[in-house]
C-alpha cells in the first residue's frame, strides 16, 4: 500500500495533524473498498474500483463524488 497511501499524501488526502496524529488508509468491513480515516477514526473518503474495472477512484463520503481517478 506504500504507492498509493504516498500518491494520497502528494495530494492532500492524507495528512498529518498539528497535534502529530495522522489520517490513514483501511480496509472497509462493510463493503469490498479501501477507506481513508482521519485521525480521529472518521471515514472521510472511499477508495473503489472504477468503472472501467482496471483504475481506482477517490470518492468523498460527505458529498459522494469522485474527487480523483488513481491510474494502477
Amino acid at each position: 500500500m506504500g504507492y498509493l497511501e504516498e500518491m494520497l499524501v502528494r495530494n492532500g488526502v492524507i495528512y498529518r495533524a498539528p497535534d502529530g496524529s495522522l489520517s490513514y488508509i483501511e480496509g472497509s468491513l462493510v463493503s469490498n473498498s479501501l477507506v481513508v480515516r482521519n485521525a480521529a477514526g472518521w471515514v472521510t473518503h472511499r477508495i473503489e474500483r472504477a468503472s472501467n474495472g482496471v483504475d481506482l477512484v477517490l470518492r468523498n463520503t460527505a458529498t459522494g463524488c469522485v474527487e480523483m481517478r488513481l491510474k494502477v
